[in-house]
């Protein structure tokens, strides 16, 4: 494979391109497609080769290290194990000092484009789980000459796999850069739901074009139609369909239940195309706390064939917990914000790795990442051996 391919945007690709370099990567381990990357050092003195220096750090953080000393404590520690992997090598640990000089050297566009077509070349060719929109600021690299990088990510609702992140400049914001996006990985048929920013009739009509569907939130953002969805539901005739879900844990009791109905199609197609449903759903939660009730508005296009009230109440709850999930396991579970590593576009290398990461832990059949990695800690060989493994779908 040639390098070049990764070096350039997505976008610059021919759709024919994109799919043929899916393919490729399908065929590769983790630690093989790595050396499909530019490496920005020069080769005089060298010591570690790039593929080496990546897999060791995605290893230590499948190994419960956080930041780069903790990274070159732990490639000191494995030294033997290393050597056995890797073969025989003069050079077998990289410093802290040396990942916090090469991470900012990287080009983020290519290992971008790499991992999204590795994971979306070896994702289980029969999955149909939704994709979310997933936004989220890295607040740990903001300095004072810098604001913390936006990033945006696709993410698969089951798998809970990133499948694509790219950053939002600080001059723009997330729903052009969505529209833009989504034809380079879409995929017919699928559904893309996002929070109540990009619901906008361009993003519904990119997603008609895709041929795919979405789920949408409505908000105070888009106040015509808010107000329209909240009258229509306000009326004790509205003809709806409905449905409802109960989930007890620790305590914790949630309610959810969604009026569903295509009454609104018509009156709304004159300037919200593609709507085939509307729905309003209402969430009621009750902990030791107290008792807390939100109620939301949902447009798609997805037709009452294609999703039934319980459909879409598993579509929501799908959005929200990869919102919620994400946010928290990055932050709290891998100390992104806590990170002091800044300079560059180091911040976005470390956060795509980490999505890696967590998207390989999914793929061992847990949603326990803490625990997970606390085992890999002590096993650091279970941790190696998935970024030494094939993927291959067709496998």
């Amino acid at each position: 494979m040639n390098c070049t391919a990764f070096s350039q945007p997505l976008s610059s690709l021919t759709a024919e391109q994109r799919k043929q370099l899916c393919s490729d990567c399908a065929l590769l381990s983790l630690s093989q497609a790595f050396a499909n990357l530019p490496d920005p050092r020069s080769s005089h003195g060298l010591r570690y080769d790039l593929p080496f220096l990546l897999t060791c750090l995605v290893a230590a953080l499948l190994c419960n290290c956080n930041h780069s000393e903790a990274v070159g404590q732990w490639c000191q520690g494995q030294r033997s194990l290393l050597q056995r992997v890797f073969g025989q090598r003069r050079f077998l640990c990289p410093t802290g000092a040396l990942y916090r000089w090469l991470l900012p050297q990287l080009s983020i566009q290519a290992l971008e484009n790499l991992l999204s077509c590795w994971v979306r070349g070896t994702l289980h060719p029969d999955s149909q789980s939704p994709i979310a929109l997933d936004g989220k600021v890295v607040r740990g690299a903001k300095t004072a000459d810098q604001k913390a990088p936006n990033l945006l990510s696709f993410r698969t609702h089951d798998e809970q796999e990133t499948l694509l992140q790219v950053r939002v400049q600080d001059k723009t914001n997330e729903i052009p850069v969505a529209q833009t996006m989504l034809p380079l990985i879409v995929q017919p048929g699928r559904i893309y739901t996002a929070d109540a920013l990009h619901t906008q009739v361009k993003w519904m009509q990119v997603v008609h074009e895709c041929q795919a569907f979405t789920v949408l939130t409505v908000k105070e953002n888009q106040p015509t139609l808010f107000q329209d969805l909240q009258t229509y539901f306000a009326d004790p005739y509205a003809h709806c369909t409905q449905d409802e879900t109960w989930d007890r844990r620790r305590g914790r009791v949630e309610h959810r239940s969604i009026r569903v109905s295509c009454e609104m199609n018509a009156y709304l197609n004159a300037t919200w195309p593609h709507i085939h449903q509307v729905a309003q759903v209402t969430r009621v939660v009750t902990s030791k706390k107290g008792t807390t009730t939100e109620v939301v508005y949902l447009i798609t296009n997805l037709s009452p064939v294609d999703a039934s009230p319980h459909r879409l109440l598993t579509i929501v709850r799908g959005h929200w917990s990869i919102e919620n999930g994400s946010h928290y396991v990055r932050d709290v579970t891998f100390g992104e914000d806590r990170s002091r590593l800044r300079s560059g576009v180091a911040p976005q290398v470390l956060a795509t790795l980490r999505n890696l990461a967590i998207t390989l832990i999914h793929r061992t059949g847990t949603t326990h990442i803490a625990e997970t990695r606390r085992t890999f800690s002590h096993d650091p060989a279970l941790a190696l051996d998935l970024l030494f493994r094939s993927w291959s779908p067709q496998q």
